[in-house]
């Protein structure tokens, strides 16, 4: 049973072999299967193009309307008329037939200037469908960027638990290899057979860690969850960054703030429509009619009319109970309000500005130190491993040596990855990722 077991144990080991076997996907390989792929930005990009559909002359009301209509009429009827002289006369299926015919154009040339407001604000409407086209773009790299690292990162740490798992078993062997010729004990090997277990399910549960982020990673790129890859697992470390430098550059380019900004211009726009009710509104009003009325029996059998018409006409509200005053107000409420959180959002970008670049430059810094660290614990792993073969140290100090190395590594690996989520949240919020 203990030998089935290690089989097992053997085959979980082969995992990062097997991995490196799958096709290599680069980091721009999988930006560009995202952006061709994924469903968000072709959501937005057809919201894009409804709101350049929508930005018209005519949606905005600056275009007359023509209307056409025919109407083609015939009745049957049955008449009785009954006289002084008790003389009655009768008429079955008396017949009669009309048709008429007409075209209506009617084109508003004054409404308060409301009009020009409304292709006003359907122009910015347009921008802010781009930008969300953009936040769209933006997010989607940032994701596929991010989970694309954590597999990196999470590789890295797989070989880390791997090789303690490997030393472990080799511990392992050599206890029971001195039990079986009286060199050791029994606690002994017991001991290292429960290291090298634990070792074994921490490694177990990162390599199936690692196939959800992969099956992540393949929901990104709008692909089947067991689609098999592998990464670049060299990542360089990011730039240090200056505060002052990234927030002028969310002032200028961030697109949350550049929506805000619409915003608030749709806002005062919003309220300048409202003020459009106090003025007159004037309408130019034409038509020409064609009408034909058939009568047979009658003294007129045909009626014939048909011609132009033309006309102006101007109306203006004077009272509809303050409801003019009302809309004004609460339009210019909104305008505040979109304002307050333009600048909440300001502040907030601020406040994330300056942690974010505090992070990636301190992570930066713990990358320097780590680095050294895990090449000091190396050579301390290395070392402890030649005196435990010669007897020179005991188990507990071998497995020390170890567990130091194994933090050292996950510190870097933590460092490396702080240093990147920074640096990915900074590219996203300047509006530098998708470039």
């Amino acid at each position: 049973m203990r030998r089935s077991s290690l089989k097992y144990l053997l085959a979980i080991m082969l995992l990062p072999f097997v991995a490196n076997s799958q096709d290599l996907l680069t980091l721009d390989e999988a930006i560009r299967i995202g952006l061709e792929n994924s469903f968000s930005i072709r959501i937005a990009r057809n919201e894009v193009a409804i709101a350049r559909n929508n930005n018209t002359a005519g949606n905005a009301g600056l275009l007359p309307r023509l209307d056409v209509n025919v109407n083609q009429n015939n009745t049957f009827q049955n008449r009785q008329f009954e006289y002084e002289n008790d003389e009655t006369h009768t008429d079955k299926g008396y017949n009669t037939h009309s048709l008429t015919s007409g075209a209506q154009l009617a084109w508003t040339l004054f409404d308060g200037f409301a009009m020009f407001i409304r292709k006003e604000k359907l122009g910015i409407y347009q921008q802010q469908s781009d930008l969300q086209l953009r936040l769209a773009v933006e997010n989607t790299v940032a994701d596929i960027v991010y989970t694309y690292y954590s597999i990196a990162f999470n590789e890295n740490l797989c070989k880390s638990y791997k090789d303690l798992m490997e030393l472990s078993q080799q511990r392992l062997a050599i206890a029971r290899e001195k039990s079986d010729i009286g060199l050791g004990y029994e606690l002994q090997e017991l001991q290292s057979e429960v290291d090298f277990r634990a070792d074994s399910a921490r490694y177990i549960q990162q390599a199936s860690y690692l196939i959800n982020l992969k099956a992540d990673l393949n929901r990104l790129l709008a692909r089947q969850p067991n689609v098999k890859f592998s990464v670049n697992k060299s990542i360089p470390v990011p730039h240090t960054e200056m505060y002052t430098d990234v927030y002028l550059k969310i002032r200028e380019l961030n697109p949350s703030l550049l929506f805000a900004r619409l915003q608030a211009q749709v806002a005062d726009l919003e309220v300048n429509e409202a003020k459009a009710s106090r003025y007159p509104t004037v309408n130019l009003l034409g038509a020409y009619n064609f009408s034909r009325v058939g009568t047979p029996s009658a003294q007129t059998q045909v009626s014939l009319i048909h011609g132009p018409a033309v006309g102006i006409g101007a109306s203006i509200t004077l009272f509809n109970g303050y409801n003019a005053n009302r809309r004004i107000k609460n339009a210019a409420i909104a305008a505040q309000n979109v304002m307050l959180s333009k600048e909440e959002l300001n502040l907030n970008l601020h406040s994330r500005a300056f942690q974010l670049v505090n992070n990636l430059n301190q992570a930066i810094e713990l990358i320097l130190v780590e680095e050294k660290s895990v090449k000091l614990a190396q050579r301390n792993a290395e070392a402890a491993w030649e005196k435990y073969q010669l007897g020179a140290i005991s188990d507990i100090e071998l497995r020390e040596s170890q567990n130091k190395l194994l933090d050292a590594q996950t510190r870097l690996i933590s460092a490396q990855m702080t240093a990147q989520v920074a640096a990915i949240e900074i590219k996203t919020l300047t509006g530098n990722l998708s470039s």
